[in-house]
């Protein structure tokens, strides 16, 4: 009897990991005050990306992979895993959170968000709001 719980509660589990937890997800635009197209969600198997559709509704939440600094493309960019806090990757799409002090020839970075490719990613408000 125990066994067939914890298998049902294992593919109950299984089927909730790319599911976001209420209240959870972060909302970024390719602007600063621009309209988000970008929503970063967290869930039990980490952090989920979805974009925004063209008719205005989010794509399903997918899981995202930690991106290690000896990976690429910390890895390969010179300096990049100096700045780089957080780095998630997602097919060809790697999501960066830069250090809150992270600076470059000595500017402070447009924003702490990048996607690659892409470019900065700034806060944003959730749609509607």
């Amino acid at each position: 009897m125990r066994f067939l719980f914890a298998a049902i509660l294992g593919l109950a589990l299984a089927g909730c990991s790319a599911l976001e937890m209420p209240g959870s997800a972060r909302y970024f635009s390719n602007q600063p005050g621009g309209l988000p197209f970008l929503k970063i969600g967290a869930s039990p198997s980490g952090p989920t990306l979805a974009v925004m559709n063209p008719d205005g509704s989010w794509s399903k939440p997918r899981v995202m992979k930690p991106v290690r600094p000896d990976q690429p493309p910390i890895s390969t960019t010179p300096g990049l895993a100096a700045l780089v806090e957080n780095a998630h990757r997602i097919d060809d799409y790697v999501f960066l959170e830069f250090k809150s002090d992270a600076k470059l020839h000595d500017r402070p970075l447009p924003s702490r968000y990048f996607l690659l490719p892409g470019g900065f990613a700034y806060p944003s408000q959730p749609p509607g709001r």
